[in-house]
Formats: structure tokens, sequence, C-alpha cells
């Protein structure tokens, strides 16, 4: 994650691309309120840190966000059970109380550290696509989708979490709602408008689903092997794409959105 971008929000979990909130759950725990109940002295924190996913770190202050990318960088290079305030503390150079200050406790840095993966990613993918021709979106879609594969360093924070986000349940919760705003942008990646509306189609939603588990198989493969090479299985996922939805892809009304 780079620190002059936008990541995802730790606090509106439902917060929708480009700032309106979709019903779909419960907003999750997060800078300011994973940590539960607060102190009074320090509640104007909790009411500051509130984020969407679009534009999350524009409210963080930069010792919050030096202690987000450090918590990254740890798990990235030491695994989750390095993830101590003591490590921390010396990543960032601030002083471990921040953490609770700005994140409530190390669980809500966990989720925080949840909604930053891979979200500038997302986010420049998303910009890439938004002036893409129809008849080039396939192609277009695939080369994003192994660009997205190969950020290995963000996956493997992702995956180094992973078993500890199942075993908890306010961070599935959370990782859910992330998972649907994933899903947005990747019909965002096909020109369909009101994306996350359009979740509400069947044969859309299931198309997203699909496009994330294909990234996401793929990245586990190329996160154990770096020397992998994603040209095939992409070669072969292109063509069973373009086979199977060629309306969705060429710009058609696809059953709920239509081209950009």
């Amino acid at each position: 994650m780079k620190a002059d971008k936008e990541g995802p929000g730790a606090g509106e979990a439902t917060a929708r691309p480009g700032g309106a909130a979709p019903d779909v759950g419960e907003a999750s725990p997060g800078a300011g309120q994973a940590g539960g109940s607060r102190s009074r002295g320090r509640g104007k924190a909790a009411s500051r840190l509130r984020f969407t996913f679009d534009d999350p770190l524009s409210s963080l202050p930069e010792t919050g966000r030096k202690l987000l990318i450090a918590a990254k960088e740890i798990v990235a290079e030491e695994g989750f059970e390095a993830l101590t305030l003591n490590a921390l503390s010396e990543r960032a150079g601030e002083n471990k109380a921040m953490v609770s200050y700005y994140f409530g406790n190390k669980a809500g840095l966990v989720a925080a550290v949840l909604d930053s993966v891979i979200h500038d990613e997302y986010l420049d993918s998303r910009d890439r696509m938004k002036d893409v021709a129809p008849g080039e979106r396939s192609e277009r879609l695939v080369a994003e989708m192994r660009r997205m594969a190969a950020a290995v360093a963000d996956f493997r924070v992702f995956f180094e979490l992973l078993p500890h986000v199942l075993r908890d349940q306010m961070l599935r919760r959370r990782i859910a709602v992330l998972y649907q705003w994933y899903w947005s942008v990747k019909l965002q990646w096909l020109g369909v408008e009101d994306a996350p509306g359009a979740l509400a189609d069947p044969d859309l939603l299931g198309l997203a689903q699909v496009l994330s588990a294909v990234i996401d198989g793929l990245a586990i493969q190329a996160a154990i092997d770096p020397d992998l090479d994603l040209a095939n299985p992409y070669r072969i996922f292109s063509r069973m794409l373009e086979a199977a939805l060629p309306g969705s892809l060429e710009g058609d009304d696809g059953g709920g959105g239509q081209s950009a």
C-alpha cells in the first residue's frame, strides 16, 4: 500500500465506492471503534476516524498511517505472530500507546490492515478500466486480473491474516463486507453502471465472485512459487470468459448494467 494512496477504511465498512452506503450488513468495528468502549478523553478521536472504502486514509493522521504501514510490513516479512506492540512501535518509530488511540487495540489494527490490503491496486485498476472500449474490455479485464494476482506482497499479508480472520467473528463479518466492495469494483471493470446495486443480479454477482476466486486462487500459487508464469492460466481463462459471457464483456446490458 502506498502511503499517499486511498485505501479501504477502518471505520464505515458498509460504504460503497463513491461514498454512498449500500445495505450490505452491519458495519464492522475499525479505527476508533474496534476496541469497543473507549475512554471519554479519546472520544473525539473515535468520531474523527471515520472512513469510506474509497477514501480511508485522508482522515487518518500521519502517526496512524505510519502504524498501519508498519503493521503491513511486519506481517508480510515476519508473519502475524511477529506483529506485537513492541515490534510495531519500533518499526513505526511511534509510541505503542498510539495503537490504542487510533485503532482501539490490536484487533482494530488487524481490521484496518485487512481493509488496506490490495486496495490501491483495485483503485488503480478501476481507473485504468474507465474509458476502455467495449470491444477491448475482455482483454483488458484479464490483464488487470493478472496485475492484481501479481501483487504478491499484499496477498502475502492477506493470506497470513486469513486463518485468524476465520476464527474471529467480527473479522469474518468485516471481510465479507469488504468482498462485496471487491465484487462491485470488478463489475465496474466490466463497465457496469451502479455496480453495487448490480450485485442484486444473480448472474452479475456470480461473475464478480468467479473473478475474485480466480485472482485469489492464482495469487496463492504465485505466492508459493514466485517464478510461476501466470500467463498460461489467464490465457485459458480469457477464452472461457469470452465464450461464456460475451454479452457482459462486450458492452451489452448484461442483465443489470450498462456499458461505461
